[in-house]
């Protein structure tokens, strides 16, 4: 072999060895850009979902458990949106509307409707829109305000029905839910006499989406479950959701606002983690707060019923003599 062909040879072998890392980097990016737009188009569907998830199949009402019930349309200021609720009438005077969680229904808390009606309380339980037998809206934005206006209007509903409006009245809140119940405090005239936050909420709402969009992983296709397509849907996710939700001054400033709260933490719960939640109760000093030991996401009454009862009965029954006791002096001022 020639000197020429020898060097020729050598310069061209080393001429491919140094494109090896540049092909293999186009490579990665021909493999990573669809990927990263499948993950950002996944993001932008599940977080629609979040507010607007698939229609359930249905479920169980009280009757399934021997309960009076009748039903309640409550037709919504600002959309007219119909929301249709339970309302089970227990021996009064006082009324507990509940507020299931995201993508659940009613028909979710029907053990803690059991629960309360037992304690003679009326209960409200609503299904709110996007969910269940409510009504359906395409929205993408301002999702925040839609909810809380839409529990503003189920408690007015309440309170002018003449079976539930005649005593006090309390919120209780599932996951989701709870920060529309906090949220809705400032907006209502008389207050509520208590809130019960249930597995929820969320201190930190941007990294709670996306420790949730993490939780989904395992469920996401191949191309969006690693690397460059799982980056860019936990990312995408979370800040959809945050768009969509259009959320302001979180947690709320609760200052004068005399209704009495109770967070409830379950220890073991993989969606809403306690420092999430006891980081908002923490904004509340006057709060009550129990972490459930056995309890994952929204069910304390199952794994602690013994404790979980007594606990919540005993708060509302506090809470409800507190706010009848503010209404007599009112009144006996008046």
């Amino acid at each position: 072999m020639s000197q020429d062909t020898y060097e020729s040879g050598t310069a061209h072998d080393g001429g491919q060895a140094a494109s090896r890392p540049a092909v293999r980097r186009l490579r990665g990016l021909l493999t990573a850009v669809p990927a990263a737009a499948a993950g950002f188009a996944l993001a932008a569907r599940h977080a629609f979902e979040l507010y607007h998830p698939p229609a359930a199949r249905p479920g169980r009402t009280p009757q399934s458990k021997g309960l009076p019930v009748r039903d309640l349309t409550v037709r919504t200021t600002r959309d007219g949106v119909a929301l249709q609720a339970w309302v089970v009438p227990g021996t009064g005077p006082h009324t507990v509307v509940i507020c299931h969680g995201m993508g659940r229904t009613r028909s979710s808390v029907l053990g803690h409707i059991e629960l309360l009606h037992g304690a003679g309380h009326h209960v409200v339980a609503y299904d709110m829109r996007n969910h269940g037998d409510s009504g359906r809206d395409r929205k993408i934005r301002g999702m925040s305000g839609r909810f809380t206006s839409d529990l503003e209007d189920v408690i007015a509903a309440v309170r002018r029905d003449p079976e539930t409006g005649g005593g006090e009245l309390a919120l209780f809140g599932f996951s989701f839910s709870t920060w529309v119940s906090l949220h809705v405090l400032r907006r209502i005239d008389p207050a509520v006499a208590a809130v019960v936050c249930d597995s929820g909420p969320m201190s930190d709402t941007k990294a709670g989406l996306r420790h949730f969009a993490g939780l989904r992983r395992t469920l996401l296709p191949e191309p969006v479950r690693d690397g460059p397509g799982f980056t860019v849907y936990r990312s995408a996710f979370a800040r959809f959701c945050l768009h969509m939700l259009a959320v302001r001054n979180w947690p709320p400033d609760l200052t004068g606002v005399p209704t009495r709260l109770m967070f409830v933490a379950g220890a073991q719960d993989p969606v809403i983690q306690v420092p999430q939640i006891m980081a908002v109760a923490d904004r509340y000093p006057d709060a009550e707060r129990w972490t459930a030991p056995q309890a994952m996401h929204m069910n304390a009454l199952r794994f602690d019923a013994a404790e979980y009862r007594p606990r919540v009965l005993d708060f509302l029954a506090s809470a409800f003599s507190a706010a009848a006791g503010r209404r007599a002096e009112a009144a006996g001022r008046g």
